[in-house]
């Protein structure tokens, strides 16, 4: 057996059909969100069953379905069929979608990780592509995280003084007035700032600003071009007569 294939757990048929039927029944309240809490799996993982059945409902068109494949499938990998309390850790779901989220939503990546395979040595070596693919993954990790701390630079997001209004100390404040709801505002930062169109922002600014500020000079430089050429046709005109 190969130790660094790690397939991840199957869904059942029953599992998968439930959630296509909660969301045909009540779309808003059994959203992408609310049936990944409810069968704790991943908002991909959930999307992805919901395309996958809409495309299966649609196909059907009265032609009856042959399902012997999938029974016999379930059978060999012996797919249990779980119920929503026994079903996976609601921890590893919310662990996908952190991770998604702070690779930069590269879910591509890490859909590609089962398609890499090695044989293993017999002598009891390690195999290397695991490693190679956890240390990839680290370094992804490590740059987004030096990304979101380069969003912070005072020059991508200027800090503006505080005159009348002063700028709370806490990110996060919640404001609570009689007979109103609270209201909660988080201080994202530059979270959601696109770094390489700020900085070509800048750089256009810069070089308007430039533009702006020798365009006296420029224009002081044509005026005297033309007065010397008004002079030269003064003093031509002066030798011919």
């Amino acid at each position: 057996m190969n130790p660094s294939f790690k397939p991840p757990p199957p869904v059942s048929d029953a599992i998968r059909t439930a959630i296509y039927q909660s969301y045909m029944a009540d779309p808003i309240a059994n959203d992408v969100r609310a049936l990944s809490q409810k069968y704790h799996l991943s908002l991909k993982r959930i999307d992805a069953i919901l395309r996958l059945k809409g495309m299966e409902a649609d196909w059907v068109k009265g032609i009856p379905l042959q399902t012997g494949f999938r029974k016999g499938m379930e059978m060999i990998l012996d797919v249990p069929q779980q119920t929503v309390e026994s079903h996976a850790r609601r921890s590893d779901a919310q662990e996908a979608d952190m991770l998604e989220q702070d690779e930069n939503r590269d879910a591509a990546r890490q859909r590609y990780q089962q398609l890499y395979w090695e044989s293993v040595p017999e002598d009891g070596r390690e195999p290397i592509v695991p490693a190679s693919l956890e240390h990839a993954k680290a370094t992804a990790k490590r740059y987004v995280k030096m990304q979101e701390a380069y969003k912070s630079n005072p020059r991508l997001m200027p800090r503006v003084k505080d005159t009348t209004t002063q700028t709370p100390k806490e990110k996060v404040q919640i404001v609570v007035k009689p007979g109103r709801p609270s209201m909660k505002f988080v201080d994202v930062g530059g979270h959601f700032i696109e770094v390489h169109k700020r900085v070509k922002r800048i750089a256009e600014s810069k070089r308007r600003a430039k533009e702006v500020k020798l365009r006296p000079a420029r224009k002081e430089a044509r005026e005297t071009r033309r007065q010397a050429k008004e002079e030269r046709r003064r003093l031509l005109k002066a030798n011919r007569h």
